[in-house]
């Protein structure tokens, strides 16, 4: 049965065709703004790790605002036609790099599903930065 082993946030991420995850910029929890609404760029990856002779999974990552509408990313994640199983699963990396709304300041949730079972939440809070620089306390 497929299972997520982790899901991260971060500022890039993308997966190459060897399966290769490069990452920049994650373990963030708060973000700062200069004007709302606006606009984040945002990656987030995944790895889900599927039994041996297991074809696929279905991952979907529904985002929560504080306020307004939310939106989802889903994906058939399948292995490589060459992977190899390693003590029993093979591992699937997922990467995207998107355009996230930021309408209001406050908390954005991320749900993560892996065939619409198992579930791990990360999340950020939004701030409005002062003219300082700093956001406000």
């Amino acid at each position: 049965m497929a299972r997520l082993q982790y899901f991260l946030l971060a500022e890039y991420a993308r997966v190459d065709a060897g399966g290769l995850l490069t990452v920049v910029g994650a373990g963030f929890d708060r973000v700062a703004v200069d004007a709302l609404p606006g606009q984040l760029s945002l990656g987030c990856a995944a790895r889900v790790l599927l039994d041996e002779g297991e074809s696929e999974a279905q991952l979907s990552v529904a985002v929560r605002p504080p306020q307004g509408r939310g939106l989802a990313i889903a994906s058939t994640v399948r292995p490589p036609v060459d992977a190899k199983p390693h003590l029993g699963h093979v591992g699937v990396i997922f990467a995207a790099t998107f355009g996230l709304p930021v309408v209001a300041e406050g908390l954005y949730t991320f749900e993560v599903t892996v065939n619409g079972e198992e579930r791990q939440d990360a999340s950020f809070t939004v701030e409005l930065q002062s003219a300082t620089g700093q956001a406000d306390a």
